[in-house]
């Protein structure tokens, strides 16, 4: 597994966290969690700038999704999106009645649907993409061009990793003798 510090500085930087490997894992809880602000502040933003539509933080990933690829098969953009397709009929349901996008059957597979923009959803497109920018804009106001590249840059790679990673042999990369098992739930390292 990679480290986030380097162990050499390791003494240098514990402040009484619990170290694994040389690791300070506190560093590692913090990178979660710093993911998961950002994560969960977007949303927010998101979800606030669209109240007057009464759009979803999911039902504007969708439309923004749909903007960039009008006609698309609804399995396609569960695809796209790293849904399940449940969710997205059910979202595009949403977003139906919402006057926002509609339905066309394939003309070869009639169990096929096809979705585009209604007048109204092409109308929202330049407000809901300046949402994003606002907010992106906001984020790195105070961030150097070179920061900004670099951090898209990791980003990207963060993201082509995630979609790439095999889950079953990373989870066997988790020491056991760090679980806890039995009715003690004490952790046994024997």
């Amino acid at each position: 597994m990679g480290k986030l510090i380097d162990v050499v500085n390791f003494s240098k930087q514990n402040t009484g966290n619990f170290p694994v490997g040389g690791v300070i894992m506190d560093d590692y809880v913090k990178l979660g969690r710093w993911f998961s602000v950002v994560h969960r502040r977007s949303q927010l933003f998101v979800t606030e700038a669209c109240a007057h539509l009464a759009l979803t933080y999911s039902e504007y990933v969708m439309l923004i999704r749909i903007f960039d690829h009008e006609g698309v098969r609804q399995d396609d953009l569960a695809a796209m999106l790293y849904l399940d397709k449940a969710v997205v009929t059910r979202t595009i349901n949403l977003l139906q009645k919402k006057d926002l996008i509609y339905r066309e059957p394939d003309a070869a597979d009639k169990r096929v649907r096809h979705i585009y923009l209604t007048e109204h959803g092409k109308e929202q497109h330049i407000y809901l993409r300046n949402i994003i920018q606002c907010w992106v804009d906001y984020l790195i106001a105070d961030m150097t061009q070179g920061e900004v590249d670099t951090m898209v840059a990791g980003f990207r790679t963060l993201v082509e990793r995630a979609i790439s990673a095999k889950f079953a042999p990373l989870i066997e990369q988790i020491p056991e003798d760090t679980l806890v098992k039995g009715e003690d739930h004490a952790i046994h390292t024997d």
